[in-house]
């Protein structure tokens, strides 16, 4: 199966800010305050990534 890579644009742009921000936050000390926004980050990524993912067959 060919590879297929996200077109440059607004998408990628807002998940690399995404994937900053968790960098950001896993240098933070260890706490349920973090782990929530870990989650929260998660989603936002989960929901903006799903629109360029294809199904299985």
């Amino acid at each position: 199966m060919p590879i297929q890579f996200m077109p440059h644009g607004q998408l990628c742009s807002a998940l690399d800010d995404i994937n900053d921000r968790i960098r950001r936050l896993m240098g933070q000390p260890v706490s349920m305050d973090r782990t929530q926004q870990y989650h929260e980050l998660l989603a936002e990524w989960r929901d903006l990534a799903a629109e360029d993912v294809e199904p299985a067959l």
